[in-house]
Formats: C-alpha cells, sequence, structure tokens
C-alpha cells in the first residue's frame, strides 16, 4: 500500500449526491480519536499503519448532519461564485428542529479542487465569504507524507455595536501524515489517508489588527467516499477576548447515496456465533466465519469509546486474553 493515493475525482461532486454523518461538538474523545495506534508492531491492512475505529452507534449527544451537493444557484448567495460548478450544503438534524449550517462552493478540475468561498449564517460576521481569488484546498491527487500550502483574503463585515467593515487573510499548512485503516459505522474498514490542517485567520480593519484565530483540522480520505470523517479543534477568537460559540467537533460518516464498494480493500467480513469464556485464568473468544483470512481482536473498557485497543492479529478463530481487573469489552473484526 506504499503506492495508495487519493485522487480530487474521489470527492462527491455530482448533483444530487449526499452523505450522513454521525455529528457532535466538544467531543469528549477527540484526543483518543487523534491518537495513532501502531497495534504494537502487528500489521493491519492496508500493509500496517495506525487503525481509527469510529465505528460505534450513535451516541446520545450525536446529532445528523447531511451534506447535499447542490447546483451553485441553489445556495446561500451562490450567485456571488459564478465559475463554481457545485456547492456543498451542510443541514444538521436535531430532535427538535433541522437547520442549514453552511454552504460551500467548488469545482473540480486536472489540478484539483477549486474552492472559491462560502456562505455560513448566524455568526458576528456577514456570512457571506467570497474569495478575492480561488484556492486550491485539495490537489489532483494526495499520497502519505505529502504537504501544500494556500492562502485566500476577502472582505466581510462585523455587526457588534455597528457594522465594520474587514478584511481577512487567510493561510493553511496540510500535511498528509498517516495512512492506515478507517472503520466507520455501517460502512466497514478501508484504507484512508489522515490530514492535518492548521488555518490561520487575520481580520484586520484601517491596518488595525481586530482578529487573530488558529484551528486544526483532521480529515480522512477515502476512496469512494471523499472525507469519510473529520475532527475540527477551535482556536481562541481575540475580537474582544470572545471565543467563537461552538466548540471541538467531530463528524463520522455512516452513509452516501453515491458509494459502492469499488475499492480494493473490501468491506470487513463479519464473525458469527462470538463467544467468551473463563478458561485457565484468561478470557477465551472463539467464533466461526467464512470469508475471512485473518481476524482483528479488539477490547475496551467502555462501549462508547472511540479507539479500540488492538489487541493483535491471528488466522484462528479464537483468542485467549489475559483477565483485567476491571470490566473488558471485546470486538472481533474479520479481514480479507
Amino acid at each position: 500500500m506504499a503506492a495508495f493515493n487519493f485522487s480530487a475525482t474521489n470527492l462527491p461532486s455530482q448533483i444530487g449526491e449526499y452523505n450522513c454523518s454521525y455529528f457532535s461538538t466538544n467531543n469528549v474523545n477527540v484526543p483518543t480519536m487523534l491518537m495513532l495506534i501502531t497495534n504494537s508492531g502487528v500489521g493491519i491492512p492496508p500493509g500496517g499503519g495506525p487503525t481509527w475505529d469510529f465505528s460505534q452507534v450513535q451516541q446520545g449527544n450525536e446529532s445528523i448532519l447531511r451534506t447535499d451537493i447542490i447546483p451553485p444557484s441553489s445556495g446561500m448567495d451562490g450567485d456571488q461564485f459564478s465559475n463554481a460548478t457545485y456547492a456543498e450544503q451542510d443541514t444538521l438534524a436535531t430532535l427538535s428542529a433541522t437547520n442549514q449550517t453552511g454552504w460551500r462552493y467548488y469545482s473540480i478540475a486536472s489540478q484539483g479542487r477549486w474552492y472559491y468561498g462560502f456562505y455560513v449564517p448566524n455568526t458576528a460576521a456577514d456570512g457571506l465569504a467570497v474569495f478575492d481569488s480561488p484556492t486550491l484546498d485539495i490537489p489532483a491527487t494526495v499520497t502519505n507524507g505529502q504537504s501544500w500550502t494556500r492562502s485566500v483574503s476577502w472582505n466581510t463585515s462585523i455587526y457588534m455595536f455597528g457594522v465594520f467593515g474587514v478584511y481577512y487573510q487567510f493561510a493553511e499548512t496540510s500535511t498528509v501524515d498517516a495512512l492506515g485503516t478507517l472503520v466507520l459505522p455501517q460502512i466497514g474498514a478501508m484504507p484512508a489517508l489522515r490530514v492535518h490542517e492548521v488555518h490561520g485567520y487575520t481580520g484586520s480593519e484601517f491596518g488595525y489588527t481586530v482578529e487573530t484565530v488558529t484551528n486544526q483540522y483532521y480529515y480522512w480520505l477515502v476512496p469512494g467516499l471523499g472525507v469519510a470523517a473529520q475532527i475540527t479543534l477551535y482556536g481562541k477568537n481575540l475580537v474582544n477576548g470572545e471565543t467563537p460559540p461552538f466548540t471541538n467537533s467531530v463528524q463520522r460518516m455512516y452513509s452516501a447515496n453515491y458509494f459502492t464498494n469499488g475499492i480494493t480493500f473490501p468491506f470487513s467480513p463479519v464473525p458469527s456465533n462470538l463467544y467468551i469464556r473463563l478458561q485457565g485464568g484468561a478470557a477465551y473468544l472463539s467464533w466461526t466465519i467464512t470469508n475471512a483470512t485473518s481476524y482483528q481482536v479488539l477490547a475496551s473498557g467502555n462501549l462508547a469509546r472511540t479507539n479500540w485497543q488492538v489487541l493483535g492479529l491471528t488466522s484462528n478463530p479464537n483468542w485467549t486474553d489475559a483477565l483485567s481487573p476491571t470490566q473488558r469489552y471485546y470486538r472481533v473484526v474479520g479481514l480479507h
């Protein structure tokens, strides 16, 4: 898998496509989600590296975030983005309401994905941001260890004790820091590249800096899905000492109407007849399965945890684990 690449053409860009993710803010498991689990030297397809397990069922603090691909003209202030060929529209569904939370305007070309601007409602600033020039946010081909930078600027207004014109300058550094296996709810396990982005914003008025913000993003690129999971770490907003009206956030995709299993690393086979019993002072697991060549055994002291501990791989349909002084759950994943 050393030559594993992601193409910008894998990003959803056709009108009518959509995906759904579990979405939460201020998720207490963010540090755990970002850990590079090296599996103690045990190779995990696709060819070793970390495993990120985001496969738990929907949690009580998670909403549903749906992202639709729509014509630019159907998005908020979409007529401001004449060169965009499509828009991403986010809609957040909660128990009490459904709210459109943002629009982003793009096109896919031979160089990669061009980003023209966005509209985000319900903030202190004017929601519309039309970039002075489009910026290439994802190159045509992305591979492990790759880095790129981009910068862009735009004018907007902030509504705070009056209306103030603000000029924003934005700079970003992106690094693909790992290749591994991403496990998603209802979708399964597949190879993924993790991208770490650092975003820096500076807002100025009449030449004076009135705002500086640094945010961090981690997202996972999967062929056939696009951005399959994302973690956002928001930095401090220095306008009058304020902090943004949101906290760290996590989204993990669980369905996409455009996804077909055409990638080389297939879904994980599901073990059946999984049993556990006490044997010789250890926990003895056994199971049956017909279409796997090896099995990944994981453990956790908490069913809601996002990254389970990988105990190892075995080609046999059984596993023995020393007893833990605390409660422990086990999970077995079949691998081709």
